[in-house]
């Protein structure tokens, strides 16, 4: 329903914490207070987010969709970083901290890099397939739920196949020789 975001610079500093709610009522907001930043600190932005491809849609996208870098945070690898380095207990305030954190050290140390996995920009025909697979997967089970008529029964002693030929006058045995 909501994300934690932690905005910061290179060196460490934090500028703000907020809550956002994720809904269009708060990403405008929070690309807002982006652009104010890279324009006051003449720098461009990179996002971190837990979730990538999952609970961040449609998020993830209009990241994307504005060019900023997008690392999605290896959840696990992020709990193997904070046993290393312990902190307070867990919570979205100090995992928003901690994505900071990870940015100053990815270039220093290897495990922070590992936790920090940069999403790559996948190519419109991905996308548009992505798409078109999905839409016949839900064809696919909306037909498999959708109730079957039962199976047509032969009549006594005789094939479907003789069946279908006696409609047409023919018998089984000129059909199979002819």
């Amino acid at each position: 329903h909501q994300h934690r975001v932690a905005i910061g610079l290179s060196s460490g500093e934090v500028l703000e914490e907020f809550d956002m709610l994720h809904q269009a009522e708060g990403f405008d907001p929070f690309f807002a207070r982006i652009a104010t930043y890279e324009q006051q600190y003449a720098c461009s932005a990179a996002v971190a987010m837990e979730g990538f491809n999952g609970y961040a849609r449609p998020l993830d996208t209009m990241i994307r969709a504005r060019d900023y870098r997008l690392y999605n945070i290896n959840n696990l690898k992020l709990a193997r970083f904070k046993e290393i380095f312990p902190g307070a207990a867990k919570s979205d305030a100090l995992d928003a901290r901690k994505g900071l954190e990870l940015f100053q050290l990815r270039d220093h140390l290897p495990l922070a890099k590992d936790v920090l996995q940069e999403v790559a920009v996948t190519p419109q025909e991905n996308d548009i397939l992505k798409r078109l697979t999905r839409r016949r997967r839900s064809l696919v089970q909306r037909e498999r739920a959708r109730p079957q008529p039962p199976p047509e029964r032969p009549a006594s002693g005789v094939s479907g196949f003789a069946r279908d030929h006696q409609r047409c006058g023919q018998s089984v045995v000129s059909s199979l020789l002819n």
